[in-house]
């Protein structure tokens, strides 16, 4: 009797012990579990950090664009009989073929800005047109001991008053060999054309616009 005692007391600590062990591995899952949602948490507090890092770029980009945008207005109303004209040139890789091509367009009576970049393989200027001829632009160009590849021309169209317009001069110009690419607006009063240089002239593409009825403004 007395050992049937015992081995039912030894039975009853054994259940206790399991049971305390499992409530202890139980409250332990459960902490487990508690800190996920502060982790969560965590997680989204650094992605609200990132999303107003990114609402305080954005902010910062507008007022750039704001900034240049007003002075490229101003530059415009200061100079707005310059001719602004954009090249792709081929040959640039460095800072030092910069330069050679700055220096080469400056150089050039009439020229009132002029700027190169190896990484865009561009180079943009700004010229009298009663001064300056395309041509002298493309020869300093290929005499600084570049070549270009294509040029993009911004002019000024007068006459265009609805979307019927545009396309008529956007269509003459697509039609015109050498033009790689046009953008004609009736709004701004814009035509922004990219042509090969060694398959038509500047002029060419002048004309093409006054073909149409319009007229080019430089």
């Amino acid at each position: 009797m007395r050992s049937l005692i015992k081995d039912l007391a030894l039975v009853g600590s054994v259940a206790a012990v399991a049971a305390w062990v499992w409530a202890g591995d139980n409250g332990t899952c459960s902490a487990d579990k508690a800190a996920c949602p502060a982790s969560a948490a965590t997680c989204s507090a650094s992605k609200d950090t990132c999303s107003a890092s990114k609402d305080t770029c954005a902010a910062g980009a507008s007022a750039c664009c704001a900034e240049e945008g007003a002075k490229t207005a101003k530059a415009a109303d200061k100079n707005e009989n310059l001719v602004r004209v954009s090249y792709t040139v081929t040959g640039m890789t460095c800072a030092a073929c910069e330069t050679k091509v700055t220096k080469a367009l400056a150089a050039i009576d009439g020229v009132t800005e002029a700027s190169a970049c190896a990484d865009s393989k561009t180079a943009k200027l700004a010229y009298n047109p009663k001064k300056v001829k395309d041509q002298q632009v493309i020869a300093a160009i290929n005499k600084a001991g570049f070549k270009v590849a294509a040029e993009t021309l911004t002019v000024k169209v007068d006459g265009m008053s609805c979307g019927a317009c545009s396309d008529k001069v956007s269509k003459k110009l697509a039609s015109v060999k050498g033009v790689k690419e046009q953008k004609v607006c009736h709004e701004s009063k814009q035509a922004v054309i990219t042509f090969d240089p060694s398959k038509v002239s500047q002029k060419d593409v002048l004309a093409a616009i006054d073909s149409t009825g319009f007229k080019s403004v430089q």
